[in-house]
């Protein structure tokens, strides 16, 4: 049992260890070094000016601007929506005003019912 345990965690080491390995740096810089120099804002505030050639990185990448410029489009879209919106429920007033100034127009025009007596 306890060979079982120890042949199952030294397989998993060697696998995390392979792992590991794939992920090292191509920079130069040795696994565990400091890097030469930090990294600068500018870099961080646009991933995109940074390619990369792991196709992984690539789709993660276009999906993220693909999905920026979606955002944008629809910001851009309800702020025309809700322009629309407005125009249209000033022109529901206006139009509202104006009957209401023309029934009542005609109301003082005609004579009241109520005041003939029989």
């Amino acid at each position: 049992m306890k060979t079982r345990h120890i042949l199952i965690s030294s397989l998993f080491m060697a696998l995390a260890g392979s792992a590991m390995a794939q992920n090292a740096p191509t920079n130069g810089n040795a696994v565990g070094a400091a890097p030469t120099a930090p990294m600068s804002s500018a870099s961080t505030a646009s991933p995109s000016a940074v390619p990369s050639n792991d196709p992984f990185v690539q789709k993660r990448q276009a999906d993220a601007d693909a999905k920026a410029e979606y955002k944008a489009q629809k910001k851009a879209a309800k702020q025309e929506y809700k322009s629309d919106k407005k125009a249209a429920k000033a022109q529901l007033k206006q139009e509202k005003k104006e009957s209401t100034a023309e029934r009542n127009a005609a109301l003082a025009a005609t004579p009241d019912k109520s005041d003939k007596t029989p």
